[in-house]
């Protein structure tokens, strides 16, 4: 069997350029957690800013909650920009 598939993906070389199923798999549940997400955070921003706007908690809070979902929602872009700052 092992014979035969090495045959074929020597006569057809684009059959043995799979991608990576690990790629394929983070990238899929990366963009479903994402998607799961979205509207936590919008009410996340939702409460905290009505907490805070009563006065039950501090304004940090609010701040602290936009900046955690600014990094949560942006790591693919902050990652590739501070790998084009250093040419990787």
């Amino acid at each position: 069997m092992a014979f035969v598939a090495a045959v074929i993906g020597s006569i057809f070389p684009a059959l043995a350029m799979a991608a990576n199923p690990f790629t394929t798999g983070a990238t899929g549940l990366s963009a479903d957690t994402l998607a799961m997400l979205t509207p936590v955070a919008g009410i996340a921003v939702m409460v905290v800013g009505a907490l805070a706007l009563f006065g039950k908690i501090h304004w940090m809070w609010l701040i602290g909650v936009i900046v955690g979902i600014v990094l949560l929602f942006g790591s693919d872009q902050i990652v590739t920009w501070i790998r084009g700052l250093f040419g990787v």
